[in-house]
């Protein structure tokens, strides 16, 4: 049950010290003043019934007095600043959670469980919409409210110990079924995650800009909508289910405050009539049992609060654990240039499916080399090139890097060596230069970025852009942010790969946006932008390949043809019936 808590503390006295240690002051303190109101008060009224000596009750006042001034100063001074340092643990928390999540293998995001884990791993560290830090809070109200109850039962214990084992017995049943709803609860709601990630999913079509042409184009409007309501009401039936459950527990809290509020009553003024005690021992007595009944139920409530989010923890342990296999291995350093790639025998199939997308592939890239990958969709051509980008591995074969193969080269560094321009390309809310070059550079660095974008074509948009390469893509958070074409969009996305300057360039449908005039003006500058660069360009527009030095042709996951333009003319294969297909409607 404390593992969970065990995982948050060392983290947060990891990231942030002040933290706990303000907790645990905040937690005696609010421990300390409300007993100093359960028990001085019994020393004035006994003196304002007896003696009435001023100095003994100015005493006493004072005391009170200035426990609770600096006691709730002190305790809003930990308090206040208890918040903050949380939401810079919570700030640090998040860091190392995108960071999980940026050095998950690509598999995993596309992988149903692996986002489900995912989910129900936040519903710990957010307690299930309670805010990150309220399992936390539980455990320092448990060492908050164990002080005061053990301080509150050395002033009732004086009474009679059965009543105080009875207050236990009647709590303690209480908390008893309030556990095995929680668990219940806790079950649902790990179930229902999948189903709140599927209904976040609809309403994000809903209001995500991206989708909103062909939700009105096509009126989809009602079917969206219609899919969201069905996912809202099946969350409906959870929360329906819970909530009967939890108006059981508490239906039987309600009764036992009854039953306890009756017997303190009942014996109190029992005691006070038979002069067992006077007016002052009545009055702590009341206050003290009446505490202690609010500090036995906050108490258990913090036990079952961290019992029940146990469940959630498991899930955070499986998504902190989830192997990051592209990270593994030797981890050697890149071997330096000139490169040459080489598939051996290379298979792949992807997660959970049956068949091989990729078969038995072999073929070398040399330094320099332009190879164009062209077949018809579904040939296994974007698989051949993630396999190159190593977004994924091999099920069979290797894939070598001057003859080491890539998975013992360090993760990182290989991908130095890769600028790729893909055919599902994204474009960031910032300015054309992050989105080029994807941090801060220096301001010198600004004339070599404009000019790579008038390379790529888009000299023309950056003549109306209002602060030229620092104006905003989209108009997210930039009221002047610009909406790209899609063909300015691919222009940017080129940009990007060439400033990269990597020695191995993949570019992967690079013109499809592209008007006819750009698309030449990218075929005239094709071989300065890919000048001494191992190139993999893939496109379904054949006299493309004319720019390549080979042509390797994939059909159902194969290489079925391999060499240069005009010897796949002359042989008279796949290769040339694809390219006169296309080539007729010029003629």
């Amino acid at each position: 049950m404390f593992k969970g808590i065990g995982f948050l503390m060392r983290y947060t006295w990891k990231f942030e010290k002040r933290y706990i240690i303000y907790q645990i002051l905040l937690q005696i303190l609010t421990a300390l003043v409300p007993l100093s109101d359960i028990i001085i008060p019994k020393y004035i009224i006994d003196e304002l019934t007896g003696a009435r000596r001023i100095d003994v009750l100015l005493g006493w006042a004072g005391l009170l007095l200035a426990i609770n001034l600096l006691g709730n100063w002190l305790i809003s001074f930990f308090s206040g600043n208890s918040f903050v340092l949380q939401g810079k643990v919570f700030t640090k928390f998040q860091t190392m959670m995108a960071d999980q999540l940026s050095r998950s293998d690509f598999a995993r995001l596309e992988d149903p469980k692996f986002l489900d884990t995912k989910a129900k791993a936040e519903k710990f560290l957010y307690a299930n919409g309670q805010g990150f830090g309220a399992v936390m809070t539980s455990a320092f109200n448990i060492f908050g409210k164990l002080f005061t109850f053990i301080g509150i039962v050395a002033v009732i214990s004086t009474l009679n110990i059965w009543v105080v084992l009875g207050f236990v017995a009647l709590v303690l049943l209480n908390a008893f079924y309030e556990s095995k709803v929680r668990k219940q609860a806790t079950v649902w709601d790990l179930e229902k995650a999948p189903i709140e990630r599927k209904t976040s999913y609809y309403i994000d079509l809903v209001e995500n800009f991206a989708f909103g042409k062909e939700i009105r184009i096509y009126g989809i409007k009602d079917w969206i909508v219609a899919k969201v309501h069905e996912h809202l009401q099946e969350s409906d039936r959870f929360y329906a289910r819970q909530t009967r459950l939890m108006n059981k527990a508490r239906y039987l809290s309600v009764f036992t405050n009854f039953v306890l509020k009756g017997i303190t009553y009942g014996y109190l003024i029992f005691s006070v009539i038979k002069d067992f005690i006077g007016i002052g021992d009545f009055t702590m007595y009341m206050s003290a049992l009446m505490n202690f009944s609010d500090a036995m139920r906050s108490l258990m409530e913090s036990l079952l609060n961290i019992r029940q989010f146990g469940g959630y923890y498991n899930a955070l342990k499986d998504y902190m654990d989830v192997p990051q296999r592209m990270y593994e291995g030797k981890r050697l350093a890149a071997p330096a240039g000139p490169y040459e790639l080489r598939f051996e025998d290379v298979s792949f199939r992807y997660p959970g499916q049956e068949n091989d997308v990729l078969k038995h592939i072999s073929i070398t890239l040399h330094s320099g080399e332009k190879l164009s990958v062209v077949g018809e969709n579904g040939a296994g051509k974007t698989t051949f090139v993630k396999l190159l980008c190593r977004l994924y591995d091999p099920t069979e074969g290797r894939i070598t890097l001057n003859g080491v193969d890539i998975r013992e080269i360090d993760y990182d560094r290989y991908m130095t060596l890769i600028g790729s321009v893909f055919q599902d390309y994204k474009l960031l809310a910032f300015t054309v230069k992050e989105n080029v070059s994807f941090q801060h550079s220096d301001e010198e660095d600004d004339g070599r970025i404009h000019d790579i974008l008038v390379h790529s074509g888009l000299a023309r948009r950056l003549e109306t852009l209002p602060h030229d390469i620092h104006s905003h893509i989209y108009r997210t958070f930039a009221e002047d942010g610009f909406e790209p074409s899609g063909g300015e969009g691919q222009k940017i996305a080129l940009a990007r790969a060439v400033y990269k300057n990597a020695p191995i360039m993949i570019l992967d449908e690079p013109t499809a946006a592209l008007d006819p005039r750009a698309e030449y003006e990218i075929y005239q500058n094709f071989s300065e932008l890919t000048e001494g660069k191992t190139t993999v360009f893939i496109s379904h527009r054949m006299s493309s390949s004319k720019f390549c030095d080979h042509i390797a042709l994939f059909k159902n996951g194969e290489i079925a043809e391999y060499g240069t333009h005009d010897e796949l003319m002359a042989q008279g294969g796949d290769y040339k019936e694809l390219f006169d297909m296309q080539a007729q409607f010029y003629l």
